[in-house]
């Protein structure tokens, strides 16, 4: 068999050489024979040419002279070469000579076919034709020389390829099918578990048969070592099935092996202890299915199963174990998949862990104080209680304390705590037992009605709450009234998540306190719509003093006994894109809640000064108040800002004025204070705005250092009609000028209003009677109208 593959390998080695040889020899021989016809027509044609140069001065005379016999005579010379087949000779007068060989056969010539001409000059002028010669090839007698020529490259390359193809077969004999053949036979007798090695033929030590034979003994030693570590390792598994069979019959932990239905091929006595089957060795008949023992979801049991061999990953939970004898046991049952649709278990008590667990659960969802469930109670309740009744009709209410944090910061978060606990126990005794409460925040509860879908019903739960709520009790040996405010929303009506139930719950509380407290409000949609309109309009807002969207609008305040213009209140407006001009009112609180004022302010007071500056370029001795916001004080419009941007307008102190309101010194806050001092110092002057309609009476015109008060619009409106205004403002008046102070009346309306007023005394005054709040581009203008109306002072 082995000399059957020498030779099949030794006879297609050589057929390849062969094929090879012959196929590069073909074309070899190809081009060589192509080539040579082109050598051989070249060769023909150059020698006829050298043919006509040694005749071309004999048949220029005969041209020349017109001399046919001598014509003929050349021809008949010419002729006689075996490669011309015909001879032509023309003069400029006509033929002299024609002579065509007989080539005696009708064969087609391969090669000259073409003839060969040259013109013949004149002897004596060597630019005059006087004549014509054509030679004829003769095509047989080229087709037998080049058919010559490839004879002989065919036989060179036949003895060529033979001689190659020998060469490289003996070649390959000795080079490839020896040391091959050789290798072979070593290798059947080799013995690698015994240490012997493979030799490399003789003479091929350092080629690739050598390289070969020092791979095969490198893969016969890899071989011997990997069964000499299967060895070891089958020994090795050994032990350790041994000390598996002890750790499995003695582990702490239940451990089995079970198939895909459950049914267990052997558990360890710890399994049997914790589910109560039998020990393995005492009853070989007992049941062993896993899933029969008592498990409270044993379908989740068989999913793990199912899941730890389909996925081939490890899975574990705890699962809940029922018992006669004992109290529900939490085992933690963790599965690892060992193949062949079979898993491996352990099992652990996690009994003390879980109830821990759910200890800790408890706490964190129970409000520690109350013992309601707290927030986030709250939130486990809606999702794992209300969304089974999503059928149902159910409200929410928020119950806010009122005054509760006055009484903490009375009476002490001891006292605070107990008066918390007895309002959880009142809200209980409001409700049915069905009902649910939680305290949601410090003096905030959530209160869950179901089966509510009617405003009346609702309305009589609601006032009841807060009839409860608002009785007196005692706490540290005082009697105190607190009472609360209730927002209320309807499930589905409202909204069918828990996010936005308590969001409209929070807009019903949020306008029961804008209603005074101590009642309860009911969601709408025009609380939603009014909030999103207050949050747009914040946003826009934002955006307004960068886009330039903020006017400045100013009134005039006259000198009621000359009637001239002496100066003008500076009103804020916004040129809304969308909606217009909207006055202060709807945007200045907004911004004071936002935290805008302060940019606002320190843009009015920039705008009102450059106004100023324009005033005084142009020569008019005009004043100019900006109202200041609360908020601004003192940080956000410090009198070291007010001053510098004054300086930088070149405006002095004095012809600016600040005007605040009362509410900014009710509180008597020692930085107000400061701030209202530092201003006045800085040389500018301060109104009282508004003065009579909050909490002030002329005391404070004694005891805070102002300028100017600003009697409010409210006592002028019926001063002609309502005595005690009128009385009120002689009263101010004269204390005013008592203490030099100037007065400002706002809100004149009529002639009847300005004369009392100057009667009484009053300075200066403001109002529609003058002109309402114009543009920069029209006050010039009313300005002037209102001057041109003076009356000489008295």
């Amino acid at each position: 068999m082995r000399e059957l593959w020498q030779r099949s390998l030794l006879g297609r080695t050589v057929g390849n050489i062969i094929v090879i040889t012959l196929l590069v020899g073909g074309l070899i021989m190809l081009a060589m024979s192509i080539n040579a016809a082109r050598q051989t027509e070249a060769d023909a044609s150059r020698r006829l040419g050298e043919l006509l140069d040694t005749v071309e001065d004999t048949v220029r005379v005969a041209c020349f002279v017109g001399n046919e016999e001598l014509a003929m005579e050349v021809a008949r010379g010419l002729l006689r070469n075996s490669e011309v087949q015909a001879v032509d000779i023309r003069s400029d007068k006509g033929l002299l000579a024609h002579l065509e060989r007989n080539s005696g056969t009708e064969k087609q010539a391969v090669f000259g076919s073409q003839p060969i001409h040259r013109n013949i000059v004149s002897p004596f002028e060597n630019s005059t034709i006087v004549g014509n010669i054509a030679l004829q090839p003769d095509g047989a007698a080229i087709d037998s020389l080049v058919a010559q020529a490839r004879r002989q490259i065919a036989l060179q390359m036949l003895l060529l390829i033979v001689a190659v193809a020998i060469a490289l077969t003996l070649t390959v004999l000795r080079q490839v099918v020896k040391p091959i053949a050789k290798l072979s036979q070593r290798l059947n007798q080799l013995d690698p578990a015994g240490g012997e090695q493979l030799a490399a033929p003789p003479g091929h030590e350092q080629n690739a048969f050598g390289l070969l034979t020092r791979d095969i003994n490198a893969l016969s030693a890899r071989l011997v070592s990997a069964l000499e570590i299967e060895q070891r390792l089958h020994y090795r598994h050994e032990i350790d099935q041994r000390k598996y069979r002890d750790i499995f019959e003695n582990a702490e932990s239940g451990i089995f092996i079970a198939d895909a239905l459950g049914d267990m091929t052997s558990y360890n006595r710890s399994l049997a202890q914790l589910t109560g089957l039998p020990l393995p060795a005492a009853d070989e008949t007992a049941p062993r299915s896993l899933l029969a023992l008592p498990w409270t979801d044993a379908a989740h049991l068989r999913q793990m199963i199912e899941r730890c061999i389909e996925s081939n990953t490890a899975v574990a939970d705890d699962l809940a174990l029922f018992r006669s004898v004992t109290p529900q046991r939490w085992l933690n049952v963790a599965l690892t998949p060992i193949g062949a649709c079979m898993v491996q278990g352990i099992v652990s008590d996690v009994t003390s862990r879980r109830n821990a667990e759910l200890a800790a659960k408890r706490a964190a969802i129970t409000d520690q104080l109350t013992g309601l469930a707290n927030r986030q109670g709250f939130e486990e309740f809606w999702a794992n209680e209300i969304a089974k009744v999503q059928d149902q009709h159910f409200a929410l209410l928020l119950i806010d304390l009122e005054g509760f944090k006055q009484l903490n910061d009375a009476l002490g978060f001891p006292a605070g705590d107990r008066v918390l606990i007895g309002f959880a126990a009142r809200i209980f005794s409001c409700i049915k037992n069905t009902d649910w409460v939680a305290r949601v925040g410090g003096d905030e509860f959530a209160v869950v009605l179901p089966n509510i879908d009617e405003p009346g019903k609702l309305d009589s739960i609601c006032q009841r709450i807060l009839r409860v709520l608002g009785e007196r009790f005692s706490v540290s040996g005082q009697e105190t009234c607190l009472g609360a405010s209730i927002g209320a929303t309807l499930y589905p009506d409202d909204g069918n998540s828990l996010p936005a139930l308590l969001r409209n719950a929070e807009l019903a509380l949020n306008d029961a306190r804008h209603r005074g407290g101590h009642v309860w409000s009911l969601f709408n949609q025009d609380m939603r719509h009014a909030i999103e309109h207050r949050h747009n309009l914040a946003n826009d807002l934002r955006l307004a003093v960068q886009r330039g969207e903020l006017r400045l609008f100013y009134q005039p305040i006259v000198h009621l006994a000359t009637q001239r213009v002496v100066g003008a209140e500076a009103l804020i407006r916004w040129q809304h894109p969308t909606h217009g001009l909207v006055p202060p009112d709807n945007f200045i609180p907004l911004a004071e809640q936002t935290g805008l004022i302060n940019a606002i302010g320190l843009w009015c007071m920039e705008t009102a000064c450059q106004q100023l500056a324009d005033w005084q370029a142009a020569g008019l001795d005009l004043s100019l108040t900006v109202n200041v916001s609360a908020r601004q004080i003192p940080d956000g419009l410090s009198p070291a800002k007010v001053s510098e941007i004054a300086a930088r307008h070149g405006i002095a102190p004095q012809r600016l004025g600040l005007e605040i309101t009362e509410g900014l010194l009710i509180g008597e806050s020692h930085d107000a204070l400061r701030w209202l001092d530092a201003v006045r110092s800085a040389g500018f002057r301060v109104y009282l705005d508004d003065f009579g309609t909050g909490y002030s009476s002329l005391s404070y015109l004694k005891r805070f250092r102002v300028d100017t008060v600003k009697i409010d619009k409210a006592f002028i409106r019926d001063m002609s009609q309502v005595a005690s205004d009128r009385v009120m403002i002689e009263a101010v008046i004269m204390m005013a000028d008592a203490l030099q102070l100037s007065v400002v009346a706002e809100g004149i309306e009529t002639a009847e209003q300005r004369d009392l007023l100057r009667s009484l005394g009053c300075t200066y005054g403001q109002g529609y009677l003058f002109s309402r709040p114009l543009p920069i581009e029209q006050f010039l203008a009313q300005v002037a109208s209102i001057d041109g109306q003076a009356t000489p002072q008295a």
